[in-house]
């Protein structure tokens, strides 16, 4: 394949994948999460064909003085793009987790604190302080840790 048509394929899959990070961003930043899944599986698919690609390209020890000085901006312009976007990305989901853990960890607190014992059975097996109705103080919960 010639050299400049897979430079160009390497700089359209660099936009394809800007595109699709930047958009992820939006949705982050507007809280859409169900847009940010949507993205997963089209994310994965374009970052291992673009890391291949960059191996294939490393592979051939390109001249870069070579080629065309406009092809080159095009693709040093593709790169910077998706390098600011897989930052702000980072940044975005890095946030997005510590706030989850948050919210998981004074849930988890406040669960604690709601029911600081089962208080079932005394240690000498009969009911505890509560009688009959401890086990209606008995709470279960269950977190989704899922991002």
């Amino acid at each position: 394949m010639d050299i400049g048509k897979r430079l160009e394929d390497m700089r359209d899959l660099t936009d394809r994948l800007a595109d699709l990070v930047e958009a992820e961003n939006l949705a982050l930043a507007d809280h859409r999460h169900e847009d940010v899944e949507e993205t997963l599986e089209d994310k994965a698919v374009l970052a291992r064909l673009y890391e291949n690609m960059m191996k294939d390209l490393d592979v051939l020890a390109l001249d870069w003085s070579t080629i065309d000085s406009d092809l080159r901006e095009r693709l040093r312009s593709s790169g910077e793009r998706l390098r600011q976007a897989t930052e702000e990305n980072t940044m975005r989901l890095e946030v997005s987790m510590a706030a989850n853990r948050q919210v998981i960890d004074f849930m988890a607190e406040a669960a604690k604190q709601a029911v600081p014992h089962a208080g079932t059975y005394s240690r000498k097996g009969r009911a505890g302080r509560e009688g009959m109705n401890a086990s209606a103080n008995s709470v279960a919960i269950s977190i989704d840790q899922n991002l």
